[in-house]
């Protein structure tokens, strides 16, 4: 009851990107926090959307957060937070136009904005295949895919995978008006191991035989 209350309230507020959720510039609630010294204390802050908490080291003379109403950086230089957000990366090797692609569906997905995150990682599949050296112009996915298998780019089970998975929107597939996180998850797991497996494997193997400098 304590900590709805603090959320309910006027306590001090920080605003920042959640390491969890990862909603930009989302306020935390300061719950709760402890002074180390006169100078330097902790914070502990909940994410006004998910409610899993940040830490935060804080320095200044000022009172007890939960004393203070309005934004903690009026009263507090922020030195750090815990957890520190992850960076996303792309596929070692992967071409700059399809880890762009494949990027911002990380992003859309940290965002948990599923639509968007199931167009990106469609959007990145689609500019790998088509520009894989030797796939003939106009075919769909599907047929690319086919193409890669029998040409021995990907495996038979790769080729089978991205039938369990809404890796092209067509009225076959029947698309649902609004992707829930259930859609867009095992098109995630398979964008990044088929990327992994026609870039960032056979990359590896160059640099260890030396035809190409690492990275």
């Amino acid at each position: 009851m304590a900590l709805l209350a603090v959320l309910g309230g006027t306590m001090a507020v920080h605003s920042h990107n959640c390491p969890h959720c990862g909603t930009d510039s989302v306020a935390f609630h300061v719950a709760w926090s402890y002074a180390i010294n006169d100078a330097h204390r902790v914070a502990v802050g909940i994410c006004g959307k998910c409610r899993l908490p940040l830490t935060t080291y804080l320095y200044g003379y000022e009172t007890s957060p939960e004393k203070f109403a309005g934004d903690l950086t009026d009263r507090w230089q922020v030195v750090d937070v815990w957890p520190a957000q992850t960076e996303l990366s792309a596929p070692r090797h992967t071409p700059q136009n399809v880890a762009r692609r494949y990027l911002e569906g990380e992003e859309a997905y940290r965002r948990q904005s599923w639509n968007a995150a199931v167009a990106m990682y469609r959007s990145a599949l689609d500019i790998g295949t088509k520009t894989m050296p030797g796939v003939p112009e106009g075919l769909s996915f599907f047929n690319r895919l086919k193409w890669l298998h029998e040409h021995h780019h990907i495996t038979q089970q790769m080729k089978d995978w991205a039938d369990h998975v809404r890796v092209e929107g067509n009225e076959a597939l029947h698309d649902p008006d609004e992707f829930e996180e259930a859609d867009a998850k095992p098109l995630r797991l398979f964008t990044e191991t088929f990327l992994r497996y026609i870039y960032e494997l056979p990359g590896e193997v160059a640099v260890f035989r030396g035809e190409v400098p690492a990275a």
